[in-house]
């Protein structure tokens, strides 16, 4: 794929690597001149001499910044008789020229040649070959129509993406590494048209009113069903709580969740992703109406208007002590539904308080004696 020295940043700043081809007119500042960018005829003596001599190697190495790792950019010219050069980042250990052996046919007509080679379009060559399966699977996929709406495109282009994705994840379980029993042969194992034929057929025979998955319930047939029969959608919070009510399992599995902030950069994070929508719900933790919802959490919560800061639901709704009093915990934690909820009294949040304080120190207590056991033994082991 061809690309720009803006990509080359954002993959690097990230700690990641990549191999692209670079355009003739997209050379990094003032490399232009030293590498190979004029087009030029296949029998062009100039470039069947390059072939033969060292590649042309810029690099550049960028520092770390606060919000970006440090990363080195490379541009190493192809050895082509074509005007092609490689870019990279964090791609390459060195670059030389070197001989490489090809091959054709088998048996006494077999053949062998070497060619000239480097690091960089070794490693281009040896991988564009996922470009193009994948380009081969998404044209099999046949997820296209044509129409007016040049949006769809990039939509429908994503969609088989994903289903290559998931062949991709299928083959991966298949392969027994995951977990023994889910081994398959490679020959019992579902072909990519017999996969998607399977996907397509799961895909029409699912009804959303089954609310299996995020989002099912704003579909048409589940807004249409009356409201007393509605139900949301399956959420993983609801999943994670197995026991029924406040315990320690769920204490701890609620602290280890994005909810709970223990430090003022969580709790600070949660607030800057605050929202204000146009329909307004119940807030999770006093239940009046309100528009405004924390994004990283997906729940409606109460913000506060003016200086009136009182009520604090968007702090209490983050806070350890308040587990278990919300709307959504009295679905998730204690396994009742959700119009019997009703806001808690100051009580009943003293109470809790308490309670969750107990397990709080029942669990680091359990913390504390694992890590002086694992000290003790790692002291015998010095003995």
């Amino acid at each position: 794929h061809f690309s720009g020295e803006h990509v080359l940043d954002h993959v690097g700043g990230k700690g990641l690597g990549g191999t692209f081809t670079n355009r003739r007119d997209r050379f990094p500042k003032d490399t232009k001149q030293y590498l190979h960018h004029e087009k030029v005829e296949a029998n062009s003596k100039r470039s069947r001499v390059a072939r033969f001599k060292n590649p042309i190697v810029a690099v550049k190495e960028v520092a770390a910044t606060a919000i970006k790792k440090a990363y080195t950019k490379t541009i190493v010219s192809f050895q082509s008789t074509g005007a092609t050069n490689i870019s990279g980042v964090n791609n390459l250990l060195s670059a030389r020229l070197y001989s490489s052996t090809k091959s054709r046919g088998i048996g006494q007509n077999k053949r062998l040649w070497g060619i000239e080679q480097n690091e960089a379009r070794d490693l281009y060559l040896s991988t564009y070959w996922g470009v193009d399966n994948t380009d081969h699977m998404i044209k099999n996929c046949g997820i296209r129509h044509i129409t007016w709406k040049y949006w769809h495109a990039p939509y429908l282009h994503a969609k088989a993406m994903g289903v290559i994705a998931a062949y991709d994840m299928y083959n991966e379980c298949c392969d027994g590494l995951l977990d023994p029993s889910w081994k398959v042969e490679k020959k019992d194992r579902m072909s990519f048209c017999i996969f998607r034929q399977t996907l397509g057929q799961q895909m029409l025979e699912y009804d959303p009113r089954k609310r299996c998955y995020p989002g099912d319930d704003q579909m048409r047939v589940c807004t249409q069903q009356h409201k007393k029969r509605r139900a949301s959608s399956k959420s993983s919070s609801a999943d994670a709580f197995v026991d029924d009510g406040l315990s320690v399992s769920n204490v701890k599995k609620a602290r280890a969740s994005e909810r709970i902030c223990e430090t003022l950069d969580e709790l600070n994070s949660h607030l800057m992703s605050f929202d204000r929508g146009t329909n307004s719900k119940a807030c999770e933790v006093c239940g009046k109406k309100t528009l405004w919802k924390c994004v990283k959490c997906n729940k409606y919560i109460c913000a506060p208007s003016g200086r009136n800061w009182k009520e604090g639901c968007m702090v209490n709704f983050h806070n350890i002590s308040f587990f278990g009093l919300t709307r959504s915990d009295n679905a998730d934690v204690h396994k009742k539904k959700t119009c019997d909820w009703t806001p808690p009294t100051q009580s009943l949040i003293s109470r809790n308080k308490r309670r969750i304080r107990s397990f709080c120190e029942d669990i680091d207590k359990e913390k504390n004696g694992a890590g002086n056991d694992n000290d003790s033994e790692d002291e015998d082991e010095r003995d």
